[in-house]
């Protein structure tokens, strides 16, 4: 999970015993004018109504509604995701795309058939055929489900509808 990032602020200047609201508005302007953020966000508001313009003229087509309908089912999912459940899938998934791209890159020859079907002797692997087997009935079945989608009440026909 995340952890706290360690900040302590900078000591005050000689002769005070804390910065001002004015000493911490002067520091960020600096940091912001040193790192060209100033200048990028100087632009962008001087341009605002040309950038606005952009954005909506792409976001008014099919494409653009069914990409934001799209996003927003997107989050609805993952907002109901369990956080600890998905950090120890994609560590999971990190070793076995490790464990795998070792065995593709193993000059070896490739495995016999008896060797590969004794690894459906090992517990780990019957475990994850049964995930994978459990994923792909679930999505097979949801597949031809007559009921309403889940997260979402967009027809995936011209954009998206209102709610």
């Amino acid at each position: 999970m995340a952890q706290p990032i360690a900040f302590e602020p900078p000591p005050a200047p000689p002769g005070q015993e804390a910065f001002t609201a004015a000493d911490d508005l002067a520091r960020l302007l600096e940091t912001l004018h040193t790192s060209g953020t100033l200048r990028v966000l100087n632009g962008l508001i001087g341009q605002f109504q040309d950038v606005v313009a952009v954005v909506l003229d792409g976001l008014n087509t099919d494409e653009g509604r069914n990409g934001l309908a799209n996003l927003l089912v997107l989050a609805k999912l993952l907002g109901r995701i369990d956080a600890d459940g998905l950090d120890r899938f994609v560590a999971a998934l990190d070793r076995a795309l490790e464990d795998a791209s070792e065995r593709l890159n193993d000059k070896d020859d490739a495995p016999g058939s008896l060797s590969v079907l004794a690894k459906l002797r090992q517990p780990e692997v019957r475990r994850g055929l049964d995930a994978a087997l459990t994923l792909v009935g679930t999505l097979g079945r949801q597949l031809h489900d007559p009921q309403p989608p889940v997260y979402s009440n967009h027809d995936g026909r011209d954009g998206a509808r209102p709610a």
